[in-house]
């Protein structure tokens, strides 16, 4: 029988396929060494976010500045007039239709004719007096006048009040205040320095009259009694 040889036929086909199907096999596997030998592209060597340079700070100069400070006030002299003064801060009582309020808005007013006699700046004190109060008003004149029509300049210590006592307020946003005025001595300079006068400090007794607008309190008048 040729069953032996049937057997060898088969064997040889298994054997044929088997080389075929490993010589595939091998050029597939060249194809890939091959490839590995391609340099990577710079995409796939850089670090994440594709950035390839590393961070680098933003230079735009947004570092924290240091706060410009205040000029330093001069007071005034017989070398000149004060310079750099602080202007006196409104009290937030001013605004309010209460007792406080009143007796904050005459301090103030005594604070802004000092600021007025050392600066010759009027504004401040204007914006606490009633248009019609006449000692306020020739107080403004009296220091402005100096600045403006002489060129001269005051050196002062200023006014003072103390011992207030506040009224109590009417229905139609009056008040009134009794207090002692302690009014500094000052000097009067013309522009070349020399001296136009001295006046020295004071005590008197007075009593002040206010009137609260719905926005604010106004001095409506002042009435200042003989030295003590």
């Amino acid at each position: 029988m040729n069953t032996s040889a049937g057997r060898l036929g088969v064997v040889s086909v298994v054997v044929v396929l088997g080389l075929a199907l490993s010589s595939c096999g091998g050029d597939d596997a060249g194809a890939e060494s091959g490839g590995a030998d391609v340099e990577p592209s710079a995409e796939e060597t850089s670090p994440e976010g594709g950035a390839s340079d590393p961070e680098q700070s933003s230079g735009d100069g947004s570092e924290a500045e240091e706060p410009k400070s205040s000029p330093t006030p001069v007071p005034a002299s017989s070398d000149g007039p004060a310079q750099n003064w602080p202007e006196p801060e409104v009290p937030d009582e001013i605004y309010e239709e209460t007792e406080e309020g009143a007796l904050a808005a005459l301090k103030y007013w005594f604070e802004a004719i000092t600021y007025l006699q050392l600066t010759g700046e009027f504004e401040p004190v204007s914006a606490v007096s009633a248009p019609d109060c006449e000692t306020c008003n020739n107080k403004i004149d009296q220091f402005y006048d100096l600045y403006e029509a002489e060129g001269g300049w005051y050196v002062a210590e200023g006014a003072t009040t103390s011992d207030e006592i506040v009224s109590s307020i009417t229905t139609g946003g009056n008040a009134g205040i009794l207090f002692t005025l302690v009014e500094g001595g000052y000097a009067a300079h013309d522009t070349s320095g020399e001296s136009l006068g001295e006046v020295t400090d004071e005590t008197y007794a007075a009593e002040a009259s206010l009137a609260y607008d719905g926005a604010q309190w106004w001095v409506l008048e002042l009435s200042i009694a003989d030295p003590q």
